[in-house]
């Protein structure tokens, strides 16, 4: 009979116009054919849900379960897989997770919130969360509006670089961490990879795409769309590196939640609750379980392995624990 263990699942790469070079240095096999600005670790989206890549699904790396989705896991499995956690109304996994790399500035963009989507059952729920891996000097990150601008004073820039004059504009620095709600307009700026944590949603509203700065090909803007779903108010929610190494958890929405694990070296204190976790390897060397987990590992701890599966770290390891709540 097949039991459960820590999975490393194959990663699903997403061609983008502005990706970089980073991910083949963090341990990925790039295929030919990029730029690839994108590394989904764990992603179970329905193919009709995502225009961006072939085969939305990341599937097990090895082992007995190999070739398997986290759909098909979630079907066999179920609760021994999730534990407490639902999986989305289609059935499949609840989170989306990516390391991303900018080669290149991002588009300007927003994702709708619960009310955009309550009003367009076509549209899918997006809140992210970001983990800065690593920042070219000088490199930035585009997060909400700047006091007193408005959704009208976006609407007159739309599609045009004066949009950039409306954004907020935050350093970039390794180990700071950033969650942005649903209905923030941002953009991750050239030279910066970060890991990041998402509900499983491909929507996006792209409002602007530096075309008069880089060559890439012209990509549809939803104006309307971004419009109705922008909320100009909004903060992102910025936690910095901290100086000393422990554990400590990030601020984030209602969706999920994220642990850094920082320079603690021996056995790592993984939250012993009978819930699937996923672990991410920021840098250093870890053991999970059976598994040696370099830095760029992404390991999905089934619910019913957790509280058996011992995580160890070497000296000066980073990890994110991400659990649903």
């Amino acid at each position: 009979m097949t039991q459960l263990m820590p999975l490393i699942m194959s990663p699903v790469f997403a061609k983008k116009p502005w990706g970089g070079n980073r991910l083949a240095g963090y341990g990925k096999q790039i295929p030919a054919g990029g730029p690839f600005g994108e590394s989904w670790e764990v992603a179970d989206l329905p193919a009709a849900a995502v225009a961006t890549v072939s085969d939305p699904r990341s599937r097990v790396a090895s082992g007995e379960l190999a070739g398997r989705s986290l759909r098909e896991l979630i079907d066999r499995f179920g609760e021994d897989l999730l534990g407490r956690a639902a999986p989305t109304p289609e059935g499949d996994f609840p989170l989306l997770i990516k390391l991303i790399d900018a080669r290149e500035h991002l588009s300007v963009q927003v994702h709708p919130d619960r009310d955009y989507t309550e009003r367009h059952p076509e549209a899918r729920l997006k809140t992210e969360s970001w983990y800065v891996i690593a920042a070219d000097p000088e490199a930035h990150l585009y997060l909400g509006l700047r006091p007193g601008v408005t959704t009208k004073d976006v609407a007159a820039r739309v599609g045009t670089a004066g949009v950039v004059g409306l954004l907020d504009l935050v350093p970039a620095t390794a180990g700071d961490f950033h969650h942005l709600p649903a209905g923030l307009v941002h953009a991750l700026g050239a030279g910066v990879m970060v890991a990041e944590v998402q509900t499983p949603s491909d929507t996006t509203f792209r409002i602007y795409d530096w075309e008069d700065r880089y060559d890439r090909p012209n990509r549809a803007m939803h104006g309307a769309e971004a419009l109705e779903a922008i909320r100009p108010e909004l903060r992102s929610d910025f936690v910095p590196r901290p100086d000393t190494a422990g554990s400590r958890t990030l601020p984030t929405g209602d969706a999920y939640w994220i642990r850094e694990h920082r320079a603690a070296r021996g056995e790592v204190p993984i939250d012993p609750a009978r819930d699937v976790r996923v672990l991410m390897v920021i840098s250093g060397t870890v053991r999970i379980g059976h598994h040696e987990a370099p830095p760029g590992t992404t390991v999905v701890l089934p619910a019913a392995v957790v509280p058996d599966t011992p995580v160890v770290a070497g000296a000066g390891a980073v990890i994110l624990e991400i659990g649903l709540t």
